[in-house]
């Protein structure tokens, strides 16, 4: 197993995922972490125990986050993007699955690492597997989705509260989230995919700088493969919803999907 984890500026929340890994990764499967800095803001040195924001503290307070199961790499060119920051260790990668995360994620349990693994070794007919994401509270982050929609784009970010049912259909709240159900476009937060695919495909697509590369991904998975979310593994995930705060994240997000469209078609319902 190996795992990608792109950080900027998540000094904040990093050491947290990276903790939750060490203290729920099955002792019987071995792993590797690639932590990749995206460029952020004034990186204290060039050495690698401090190519990241969390180096800003000495060694001693990131007990085992420095031994051979993690590999700190630093950005040569800022921030690339997410997708192309995960992608710079695509030829790194000899594992069987390779999970992709953000660093607000929490590990809960030691099931969830084993609950996904076992799903795909079961399925050989499915490339990907994601889990149930709760937030902070513990209640259901609905973030698996249909294919989007020029409609759903609209609605999403509609400043009026209109179209709920449409916005339910698209986040799939007419499925029984307590059951496996196949997925169209699942959150890049916490994907586990098999590595073989993952190369096949290339990675992300590097033309989505920011959102959007995980409804690129998915939808390329599905072509060939399937996705399926497993609600018997859990993770926590302090989603900030950052597009809709920021408007320079939004025009980014605006961008991407625009991209997407472009790509796949412009569906409108």
């Amino acid at each position: 197993m190996t795992i990608s984890i792109v950080t900027y500026n998540s000094e904040d929340t990093i050491r947290k995922t990276l903790q939750s890994l060490l203290d729920h990764w099955p002792s019987a499967l071995s792993c590797h972490v690639y932590v990749i800095d995206n460029g952020s803001d004034s990186p204290p040195d060039k050495s690698p125990a401090n190519s990241l924001p969390v180096g800003k503290s000495p060694a001693k307070d990131l007990p085992g986050f420095y031994d051979d199961r993690f590999t700190f790499v630093s950005s040569e060119h800022g921030n690339v993007g997410f997708g192309a920051a995960h992608n710079s260790v695509l030829p790194l990668l000899d594992s069987a699955c390779h999970l992709i995360m953000n660093p607000d994620i929490v590990i809960l349990d030691d099931n969830t690492i084993p609950t996904l693994t076992a799903y795909l070794d079961g399925h050989p007919d499915v490339g990907m597997a994601v889990p149930q994401i709760v937030d902070d509270d513990g209640k259901l982050q609905y973030l698996c989705r249909r294919n989007p929609t020029v409609l759903d784009l609209f609605l999403r970010f509609c400043p009026w509260k209109i179209g709920t049912k449409r916005q339910d259909y698209h986040t799939m709240k007419d499925k029984d989230y307590t059951q496996s159900f196949e997925v169209e476009f699942a959150s890049g937060c916490f994907m586990m995919i098999r590595t073989e695919l993952f190369k096949k495909l290339g990675g992300f697509d590097e033309r989505f700088f920011l959102y959007a590369e995980d409804a690129d991904l998915t939808r390329r998975v599905n072509l060939t493969s399937k996705t399926v979310y497993v609600p018997e593994a859990i993770v926590r995930h302090g989603w900030q919803r950052a597009s809709y705060k920021n408007p320079g994240l939004t025009r980014i997000h605006m961008k991407s999907l625009f991209q997407y469209f472009r790509k796949w078609g412009f569906a409108f319902k």
